[in-house]
């Protein structure tokens, strides 16, 4: 039965765990596309997809760090002074 809730943990979504994703308001304020992100940070399409849709079902360190830096130097070729962080790729959803 334990085995059974540890597999049902590994798979859940972040929308399910109760992550939701910022990434959309992060590239709009950039002026961004998922496209042009994931060529930046070298990131795999599907990976940014996933996480702006949500359905990702974990994430890495070293990915975040990637998206992290990719956010950072596209922003400032674009003369925003802004150090990007986790939170403005995901966040803890609101408790209703």
């Amino acid at each position: 039965m334990k085995d059974k809730a540890k597999s049902t943990r590994a798979s859940m979504s972040m929308k399910e765990a109760g992550f939701k994703s910022k990434l959309d308001q992060t590239l709009a304020k950039l002026e961004l596309s998922r496209n042009a992100l994931a060529v930046e940070s070298k990131v795999r399409p599907v990976t940014i997809n996933s996480i702006y849709g949500e359905d990702a079902k974990q994430l890495n360190f070293h990915t975040l760090k990637q998206i992290i830096e990719a956010l950072d130097r596209l922003a400032a070729e674009k003369n925003f002074n802004k150090k990007h962080s986790i939170s403005d790729i995901v966040d803890v959803a609101e408790v209703e």
